[in-house]
């Protein structure tokens, strides 16, 4: 049986009552912060990446990557609906960090 991707399930997505066109769904779904655009968030935080995500700086990838997980999880606006705003921009600097620490 042959691996499915993340987005298989897509494949059967039915755009045809004005939900939007599958493509173009996930193609903004791909669509990620830059790595230019996080060095520019960050540049106005007082804590360094690592600091954001809470790993050292010697962190392996693994460990990004799970601090990442946990923490966009605990600050996800979806979540925070009672402190939307604080709850946005918490997630953009922890995106922002991950996008900087991440290798690909």
């Amino acid at each position: 049986m042959a691996k499915k991707g993340f987005l298989a399930g897509y494949d059967t997505y039915d755009s045809s009552n004005g939900f939007g066109d599958r493509k173009a769904w996930q193609h903004a779904f791909y669509e990620r912060m830059t790595r230019e655009d996080a060095a520019e968030l960050l540049s106005q935080s007082e804590q360094s990446p690592h600091g954001i995500l809470g790993v050292g700086s010697d962190a392996t990838q693994t460990e990004i990557k799970r601090a990442f997980r946990k923490a966009i999880a605990e600050w996800h606006p979806d979540v925070n609906s009672h402190r939307l705003e604080e709850a946005v921009e918490q997630s953009k600097r922890i995106i922002a960090a991950y996008t900087l620490l991440k290798t690909k």
